[in-house]
């Protein structure tokens, strides 16, 4: 969040900059994406399975619709 004082006006094209943040400075230069794709989603090359993403969100997908039937079930027996 940008408070007041800090608040600037962008461009469409422009980028923004990094202010200084713990976690930035943590971060490998080597590889930018270490630790931030799990490694069930890596694929053999180092590049992303995205058909493995996919199935990995229509299940959650799927969980989600049936904790939401199962919610609205016993908000009908309580009736």
């Amino acid at each position: 969040m940008i408070s007041s004082t800090e608040e600037r006006y962008f461009q469409p094209n422009e980028s923004l900059s990094c202010q200084d943040n713990d976690d930035l400075a943590e971060a490998s230069t080597d590889d930018p994406l270490k630790g931030g794709i799990p490694a069930r989603y890596l694929d053999e090359r180092g590049g992303i399975d995205l058909e493995r993403v996919r199935l990995d969100q229509r299940e959650a997908r799927r969980q989600v619709i049936w904790a939401m039937i199962r919610r609205i079930k016993e908000l009908c027996r309580c009736c």
